[in-house]
């Protein structure tokens, strides 16, 4: 069956205050696009599309790149080739999907793919046959259809549990990025890990007709040894199945000054650990997700050896709570997030 595009009218504004003035005119019939490489594909499969798209291509003030800012309209090839970002981000961007896709595909855009599941991603033919789900013309989540609630098991039609799947997410997360949103109310800033929320439908802390700008990284990023390791089906072009993150700050006497984590590709969004107690994970809202903290491990001040390495792998493979609506069996996934995490800690340490 040929998947075509469905009708829309496409605008191709070269400012924020054009892009936001078309947006305030189109109420809710709109998608903002970037590279296009996640949204067109989407409407294809005829999901959830819009009858006016925005670009932001031609935006010029989204295209800026500095060792502590970085438009969201960068493209990933760029963003791999940088010189002037950390080098685990320039490398993380180099995981994802292909060169080709690279080209067009940009930071905001990766940052802001839509939720994948099994039962989402699919063409409009397969989706009708097996009946909608909760994240398209459908009303409960086929892969947890019961939750509970008040102490009663019920059909689920309130959570959508579908995977966030970014590689630079957890990433950026680790090292503490905040992002700028732009929007018809003004412009504001939160941190990465506060913009995600524990939905696969209602996906971010975005105000209607608000435009993720820019990326800052704070100035203390270049002095953590940070990482990131990827799980996925084939070594290019697939999305990733679990992604483990790495943000770490080692004394010269080998103690941990501070350590955060970011697990990806496992939740609807990227999961933050912060060894330090300074950052909780932002509230999902709903009991299905994973609370990282509970039992946390105190690292802070300790000697990074293997044991204590092993211990900070035991506690994410205790918490992490893949579900089973992307490839690979959740067990496998939540079994290797111990092992990478163990992994990318003992290749950091090791660093110079």
């Amino acid at each position: 069956m040929t998947m075509l595009l469905p009708q829309f009218e496409l605008h191709k504004p070269t400012s924020l205050k054009e892009a936001l003035d078309l947006a305030r005119g189109f109420g809710d019939d709109f998608d903002y696009l970037s590279g296009g490489t996640d949204l067109l594909p989407n409407y294809k499969c005829g999901l959830n599309a819009s009858g006016n798209v925005i670009s932001l291509a031609h935006i010029a003030e989204l295209k800026a790149i500095s060792p502590t800012e970085i438009g969201a309209g960068v493209c990933l090839r760029d963003l791999e080739r940088s010189k002037e970002v950390p080098s685990s981000v320039a490398y993380a961007a180099s995981q994802i999907a292909s060169p080709l896709i690279r080209e067009s595909a940009t930071l905001g855009g990766n940052l802001m793919l839509d939720t994948r599941c099994h039962f989402f991603n699919q063409s409009y033919f397969w989706r009708r046959t097996l009946g909608y789900c909760l994240k398209a013309d459908g009303e409960v989540c086929h892969v947890i259809p019961k939750i509970m609630k008040d102490g009663k098991s019920v059909t689920n039609s309130f959570t959508c549990v579908a995977t966030h799947s970014s590689d630079l997410a957890p990433l950026l997360v680790a090292l503490g990025a905040t992002v700028t949103l732009v929007g018809p109310a003004g412009t504001r800033t939160l941190k990465l890990s506060e913009f995600y929320k524990g939905d696969g439908i209602a996906r971010f802390d975005l105000q209607r007709g608000e435009i993720l700008a820019k990326v800052t990284l704070p100035q203390g990023a270049y002095s953590l040894r940070s990482g990131y390791k990827k799980l996925a089906p084939r070594r290019s072009i697939d999305f990733p199945v679990l992604g483990v993150a790495a943000a770490l700050g080692l004394g010269k006497d080998g103690r941990v000054e501070s350590l955060r984590l970011g697990l990806g590709a496992c939740e609807t969004i990227p999961v933050l650990y912060d060894f330090s107690g300074k950052e909780r994970q932002a509230e999902r809202g709903n009991a299905i997700f994973t609370e990282p903290t509970k039992g946390m491990p105190e690292v802070i001040g300790k000697k990074l050896d293997d044991a204590l390495i092993q211990t900070i792998a035991d506690h994410v493979t205790r918490t992490a709570q893949p579900k089973l609506n992307v490839p690979m069996e959740p067990a496998y996934r939540k079994k290797m997030a111990g092992v990478f995490t163990r992994r990318l800690m003992t290749e950091l340490r090791a660093a110079n």
